[in-house]
């Protein structure tokens, strides 16, 4: 059954139901060793109080869990203690299992016409970063944090968007002391041809560049200042390239913005790539500086005069030819970046993943891999009303407006996850209720994505 209003098809509406049809989630029950033998307290059951019912109530006590399995299933009977001996480790292994069939649902890849042409070169763009989240101490064996003045037990997630069609292509959680650079590896082998990827210092390994060029997919991020750049002369023989030599004398000449053609390296392997360099206003620079003099005492050593003087520049490295990305838009694009920051704000102040109750580890895993399930589901659903909004009215939506929205509504779906027809209509309805409610606010400063749009003609900066 598709959901229509007007002839309108909302596929992502299907894709929900169906991933909660009982028959299918108890099938992944049993699979994991959840359910074992005929229970009224199923996988269903499990599901629907861990992702709508918990979202909804994020600190739901034992006993307001047991009523939430009643909404769902009205013949079930079971007390809170009862649901207590069922969050296990099994409870956990079927969660987890969920979690990846999430990232399943609605794998279209419609581009809506909000996508602006800049852009249009690339399959996709993935925006990667990650997120910490401080857990309570009992966990510290299965996330363990960093300790000293930090918190004891920590997870990271580190999350990989696709920029133009709002899919959340990975979500991986780790413990809260795994570095960045270390998942860059896995990101990079869900890249493929035509995709651009963007990130910060954090990602920023030379060895990960080299790949994302093998694969046929591009990067944009920041310079690291400590990479080691060439430049290439007559012979083809490499010489290293003095950035900061380069740098004061395009200054001297009062130039704002440049751009240089080097290379990167890791062993035989080489890279032709682009450094694009802007000048900041002098209050940001020295800002800057500021904040690193402070860091660098505080961590005992002294900052070198050439990285003093790279805060005078937003420095930026990218594999995209000029062709597909002019230079004064590379800074432009890399800010796309920032609105993973929104996400970020989202999973934590909205869909509430912060909020946890109970001490117990399964307890906390469960929690957090229900709130994950909540959070890929919102994702497609939430993009799905944005294609919508933007095709019909021109509006953009308000991503956070739209999880509150979805958030009051929660509870009311649990006596609707079992039956086809009464959850899809439920969804049908929430959906153009959101697009009602959830339009982002008329402003007079521009977004980063309307600033983005409006960068579409090549051009070029001086060598």
């Amino acid at each position: 059954m598709s959901v229509t209003e007007s002839g309108l098809i909302i596929p992502e509406i299907d894709e929900i139901v169906n991933f909660y049809t009982p028959e299918t989630v108890e099938e992944t029950a049993r699979e994991t060793g959840f359910v074992e033998r005929e229970s009224k307290f199923g996988g269903i059951e499990f599901l629907g109080i861990m992702t709508e019912g918990l979202y909804a109530e994020p600190g739901a006590s034992l006993n307001r869990m047991a009523a939430m399995a009643k909404e769902i299933n009205p013949e079930l009977e079971i007390t809170g203690p009862g649901i207590h001996q069922r969050i296990d480790e099994t409870g956990v292994a079927f969660l987890k299992k969920s979690l990846s069939k999430a990232f399943e649902i609605s794998t279209s890849k419609e581009i809506d016409e909000s996508i602006p042409r800049l852009l249009e070169n690339f399959q996709r763009v993935y925006l990667i970063d990650s997120t910490g989240v401080s857990l309570p101490e009992s966990v510290s064996s299965i996330w363990r944090g960093s300790g000293g003045d930090g918190p004891q037990a920590a997870m990271k997630l580190q999350l990989m968007l696709d920029y133009k069609s709002g899919e959340y292509v990975n979500i991986a959680p780790t413990d809260g002391v795994t570095p960045d650079q270390s998942y860059i590896t896995e990101a990079v082998k869900l890249l493929d041809i035509g995709d651009l990827a963007i990130f910060d210092l954090g990602y920023a390994k030379k060895e990960a560049m080299l790949d994302i060029a093998d694969s046929g997919a591009y990067f944009v991020s920041r310079l690291n200042h400590q990479l080691c750049l060439y430049v290439e002369d007559e012979n083809e023989t490499l010489t290293k390239f003095d950035l900061v030599k380069k740098l004061r004398k395009a200054e001297k000449k009062g130039t704002m913005a440049c751009e240089y053609g080097v290379w990167i390296t890791d062993g035989d392997r080489k890279l032709k790539v682009r450094v694009i360099a802007e000048r900041v206003p002098d209050e940001v620079a020295n800002e800057r500086r500021r904040k690193l003099r402070q860091k660098a005492k505080k961590k005992g050593y002294v900052p070198t005069s050439s990285y003093l003087y790279l805060q005078g520049w937003s420095l930026y490295i990218t594999s995209v030819g000029a062709e597909l990305l002019p230079a004064e838009s590379v800074g432009l694009v890399y800010g796309i970046r920032w609105q993973i920051e929104l996400v970020f704000k989202a999973w934590k102040s909205y869909h509430g993943l912060t909020e946890l109750k109970g001490k117990r580890a399964e307890r906390i895993e469960c929690f957090i891999y229900g709130r994950l399930i909540m959070i890929a589901i919102m994702a497609v659903l939430s993009n799905s009303i944005r294609r919508y909004l933007w095709k019909t009215k021109k509006r953009e939506l308000s991503f956070l407006k739209t999880i509150s929205h979805f958030r009051l509504k929660a509870f009311k779906a649990l006596s609707f996850i079992t039956t086809h027809i009464s959850f899809a209509k439920f969804l049908k309805d929430e959906f153009f209720e959101a697009c009602r409610l959830c339009m982002m606010d008329s402003r007079k400063r521009l977004s980063t994505a309307q600033k983005v749009r409006m960068a579409n003609a090549p051009s070029s900066l001086p060598l």
